[in-house]
């Protein structure tokens, strides 16, 4: 029996020297340890990403009191898509007015 316990004991001896040596964590129970998030990458980075940093929240704020104040505050792609959307109105290519739409008009045709 004793022959048994010590050949156990050397295995656990190895088991933990070679962990040392590759840099694997010794854990002879088993226990759950979390090893496994901590190995996973660092995600801070992409949530910060995710929203909007500082500089546009504050030129946000800046149009906003620019309205209140009666300043001009120039965007050029804000521009082009609003003379975008007047030259769609123009050719009859905007939204309809209410009342007008493709559900109202189906809504109509089975009241009839």
């Amino acid at each position: 029996m004793s022959g048994a316990a010590t050949q156990a004991m050397r295995r656990l001896k190895i088991a933990e020297l070679s962990a040392k040596i590759f840099g694997n964590t010794f854990n002879p129970t088993g226990v759950r340890t979390g090893n496994y998030i901590l190995r996973q990458g660092f995600r801070a980075e992409n949530i910060v990403q995710y929203y909007p940093s500082t500089q546009e929240m504050n030129l946000v704020k800046l149009s906003r009191m620019n309205k209140l104040f009666g300043m001009t505050f120039y965007d050029p792609d804000e521009i082009d898509r609003r003379n975008a959307y007047e030259k769609r109105k123009q050719r009859g290519k905007g939204p309809p007015k209410k009342g007008h739409g493709k559900r109202a008009s189906l809504a109509k045709n089975k009241k009839k």
